[in-house]
């Protein structure tokens, strides 16, 4: 919800802009003139510090536009940090007929080129994209925002920090989203590059594709039926409907998974861990699944996965609060656990399940496996409990 809001912001800002540029017109002066004016507004309606610091250019029939150079949006004020937003330049423009014949805003394509965003929340919970649209000792709510010929962002940085959590940057994020018009369904779609963690150097990267979007601001409500993602060689296809209810947010869809090999994704991923010796083992992976994220509490149900010849079924939840619980009742119809044994030793050590990590999970519930299998042996019914 937070990438929501914060674009919500900036489309907000540059809109101001976008008026601002209709008064300059109506004065027929330098639009330069007018910079600290426009400083000054963007700056009050947004509680945070904003600075043109490059030129103000206009244009005009059929659109009347403006081009705005370098800019920045400061953090708020008595919290330290970077800027929220600074970019190269932003183009926003009005339909010039329908202003001037009819007062109506008819608001074009938004372009922003080289926006860098800084996104991270404080020990104490609280994001410095929050309270955006704010108004110092104002009880007015924000106005719901005009219909637009949609936003364009290319050649953006995106960074995220949270708590103790290692930084995420989205680097070469490009992002477009189809002209919006209240009630209507619009299309969202975005590629950039992943950095951070565990993750490789040169990034892993990303693409997403939303159609048929729906969105309300108030109360708020998305419904995104048909959602496509690609994380590396992982794709996967959802639905997802958002509403924001009496307790907090409330989520639900459906989830449909592909990874042709979970090997070679390990290999792209970086993550260090011994591969088994059977090159076929951690092949393709399919998942299908229902969700619902409730007051922080997330249920998956029902939930069925195949890696393998090993089909799983079942449930899995999380609840909320400071200290998580991962509670699960999955069904494998077989395992065969010499498949996945990294490459032996001299002197290999007899198989021994990880219980230690196991706890560590901090988790609680059942494994069955009809039938388990080692080196020859074949056990059934096998019920595993963590507790």
């Amino acid at each position: 919800m937070r990438i929501v809001r914060w674009l919500l912001g900036i489309v907000a800002v540059l809109v101001l802009l976008a008026a601002a540029a209709v008064l300059i017109v109506a004065l027929a002066i330098n639009p330069d003139h007018y910079r600290g004016a426009i400083d000054r507004q963007v700056s009050l309606a947004t509680g945070r510090p904003f600075v043109i610091e490059g030129n103000l250019r206009l244009s005009w029939f059929p659109w009347l536009a403006v081009r705005v150079g370098a800019a920045r949006l400061g953090p708020a004020p008595g919290r330290p940090g970077p800027d929220l937003i600074d970019w190269r330049s932003a183009r926003v423009s009005v339909r010039l007929l329908p202003l001037l014949l009819h007062r109506q805003l008819d608001v074009g394509q938004i372009r922003l080129r080289g926006a860098d965003i800084h996104l991270w929340r404080e020990p104490d919970g609280q994001g410095n994209w929050q309270h955006l649209l704010a108004r110092p000792n104002s009880q007015t709510a924000t106005p719901a925002l005009p219909a637009f010929g949609g936003l364009d962002i290319a050649d953006g940085t995106l960074h995220f920090a949270d708590g103790a959590a290692s930084p995420i940057t989205l680097s070469h994020w490009q992002l477009r989203v189809s002209a919006w018009q209240s009630g209507k369904p619009l299309t969202v779609s975005s590629r950039f590059l992943l950095r951070g963690g565990f993750l490789p150097r040169a990034g892993v990267p990303v693409r997403l594709r939303l159609k048929r979007l729906r969105f309300r601001s108030a109360p708020l409500a998305i419904a995104a039926p048909a959602v496509w993602l690609s994380v590396a060689d992982v794709t996967m296809r959802s639905t997802a409907t958002v509403t924001d209810g009496t307790i907090g947010l409330d989520a639900n869809g459906s989830l449909a998974l592909t990874v042709p090999s979970v090997r070679r994704l390990i290999t792209l991923l970086n993550i260090k861990t011994r591969l088994p010796q059977d090159p076929a083992a951690l092949g393709k992976l399919s998942l299908t699944a229902r969700w619902r994220l409730r007051n922080d509490t997330l249920v998956i149900d029902p939930l069925t996965a195949r890696l393998d010849a090993t089909t799983l079924t079942g449930w899995v939840d999380r609840s909320g609060g400071l200290q998580p619980l991962w509670r699960f009742d999955l069904d494998a119809n077989r395992i065969d656990f010499g498949h996945y044994l990294p490459p032996t030793r001299k002197h290999p050590k007899p198989f021994v399940l990880p219980l230690k990590a196991l706890r560590a999970l901090h988790a609680r519930g059942t494994l069955t496996v009809g039938r388990g299998s080692y080196h020859g042996t074949t056990l059934r019914d096998i019920r595993l409990e963590v507790q």
